[in-house]
């Protein structure tokens, strides 16, 4: 593992999110734990080139063969080893569905599946590649945990908490070859099913995943020069969500939850499901992508059509408080 000194911050904020899966699985196996690596074609794109060299037994290329890739992976761990297995988002979720639904779901086969560039970080290859409904399908399999790290630390975390977790693990990348720092301090507490609170705030709680956290920590900002005071939720583990954390919020104005996703079944969703049977409950505004595709375009042209920017968001939560 890396020396955890906040240099560490920077190095993998330019690692990108990619490059962070990738040092995060060699540190892994250069501590001398055991783990299988499958990709479908996408060794070098998932920052695997030094397990190619180092490790080269660990590493199992299935070709451009997404369901493959599943009971490949499937099948490698029931040797008892874990296993990452890793392709583009749209791929791991709507393509090898049926094969997540059976061997991960189903057979719970410890495999950690990486959703590579998921959100818009893809959306210059128009929809066939970007925002897949990859939240939506894995949470209607039983069994999965959902994971969406904002930040190279956090991504780093993450894959060190998963492959030391036994059962099925669905992981969403969302970012691109640069990354935010959001965590500034590296010893943040880190575990599965925990949130992290970013920034206090009385008035509003502001719940994000992904990239989606850098945009709310600037909305935070923007609200704050309308003296509105928002919280600021890294909700990273969107299955299970952190029931602790949302139980204290049943007192707020509003809960706004914000990600790269479609607003049905995401993030949004599921924080809605949970407070649809308490007696008392905030006012919600789900932040996403409606029903239709978003043209093609950068991340950040996506982003202000879908209505994800700051700007954008910072004035619906002004309207709907002081309505």
């Amino acid at each position: 593992m890396l020396e955890m000194e906040n240099k560490v911050l920077r190095f993998l904020a330019r690692m990108g999110a990619r490059g962070s899966l990738g040092q995060a699985v060699y540190d892994y196996l250069q501590d001398g734990r055991e783990a299988f690596v499958v990709s479908a074609d996408l060794a070098h794109a998932s920052g695997f080139d030094r397990i190619k060299e180092r490790f080269p037994e660990r590493l199992i290329n299935v070709g451009i063969a997404e369901q493959n890739l599943i009971g490949v992976a499937s099948g490698l761990a029931k040797t008892g080893i874990p296993v990452v297995a890793t392709s583009w988002a749209m791929f791991t979720s709507a393509r090898a569905a049926d094969q997540v639904r059976n061997f991960m779901g189903y057979m719970q086969s410890n495999v950690k599946l990486i959703g590579m560039d998921s959100g818009f970080v893809q959306s210059g290859f128009s929809y066939s590649h970007t925002n897949p409904p990859d939240i939506a399908i894995m949470r209607a399999i039983p069994g999965i945990k959902i994971i969406s790290p904002c930040d190279g630390i956090e991504i780093y975390k993450t894959v060190y908490e998963a492959l030391d977790t036994q059962g099925p693990i669905y992981i969403r990348l969302t970012g691109g070859s640069m990354l935010p720092i959001i965590h500034k301090d590296v010893s943040f507490h880190y575990g599965i099913g925990k949130a992290v609170i970013l920034k206090e705030g009385d008035d509003a709680a502001l719940i994000g995943c992904g990239n989606a956290v850098d945009n709310l920590i600037t909305t935070s900002e923007i609200l704050e020069r309308e003296d509105i005071s928002a919280k600021v939720i890294d909700m990273h583990t969107v299955k299970p969500l952190d029931i602790e954390i949302l139980d204290g919020l049943s007192d707020y104005r509003l809960i706004v939850t914000a990600e790269n996703h479609l607003k049905q079944s995401g993030l949004g969703g599921a924080v809605a499901e949970y407070y649809a049977g308490k007696y008392k409950r905030p006012q919600q505004l789900i932040f996403g992508v409606d029903d239709f595709y978003p043209k093609t375009g950068s991340a950040k042209y996506v982003e202000e059509v879908v209505g994800l920017n700051p700007e954008y968001m910072a004035r619906q939560i002004v309207k709907t408080l002081n309505h």
